[in-house]
């Protein structure tokens, strides 16, 4: 049997392998990965879809796709304004695939948070620091411009989601998007 799941597996990943270029991994509707993910193609080859990162995560942020995701069923993935990561990387320690590698939490790159400056209270004139008070990075991966305006520094936001998670505008001026880096 295990010859079997390892076989199935492997079938699977060289079929993400080979239809992943048939896709832009960099669209907003690409999947947003717990911390420490591989990127796309190798994720979808390597990830055994057993559902043990969603099972200890402690915000219950990590979800896991289904038949609607396509080559993604079964994988994790996080929506950030349902509930977003806290970095407490127990994912990366129960993933047995590799597929969530070890990674310091300064240095998890999961997506890039972008702010719609037409939606965000504080770019258009009302007073509200919420994504930069609660970002777990202070006034590092967000910053204020003249006190007032968040701006995310792409250098150093992880794509943890919090900011979003937090926006009280509805909907959230500010998103991460997945795959988009530096």
């Amino acid at each position: 049997m295990e010859r079997g799941v390892k076989a199935a597996v492997f079938v699977g990943g060289i079929l993400s392998l080979i239809l992943s270029g048939f896709t832009d991994n960099k669209q907003k509707n690409a999947l947003l990965r717990p911390p420490g993910a591989l990127n796309e193609p190798e994720f979808l080859a390597t990830c055994l879809r057993c559902g043990k990162c969603a099972q200890v995560c402690p915000q219950r942020a990590i979800k896991i796709g289904q038949g609607h995701n396509g080559l993604s069923i079964g994988t994790p993935y996080l929506v950030p304004r349902e509930a977003a990561c806290d970095l407490c990387l127990h994912c990366i320690g129960v993933c047995s695939s590799g597929a969530l590698r070890p990674v310091e939490k300064a240095k998890v790159r999961m997506g890039l948070a972008e702010i719609n400056h037409d939606a965000c209270l504080a770019w258009m004139g009302d007073e509200c620091k919420i994504c930069y008070t609660s970002c777990p990075f202070y006034d590092q991966a967000i910053k204020l411009e003249n006190h007032k305006r968040p701006v995310v520094d792409k250098t150093v936001c992880v794509g943890c989601g919090i900011c979003e998670h937090v926006c009280v505008a509805d909907p959230a001026a500010i998103k991460v998007q997945a795959g988009k880096r530096q």
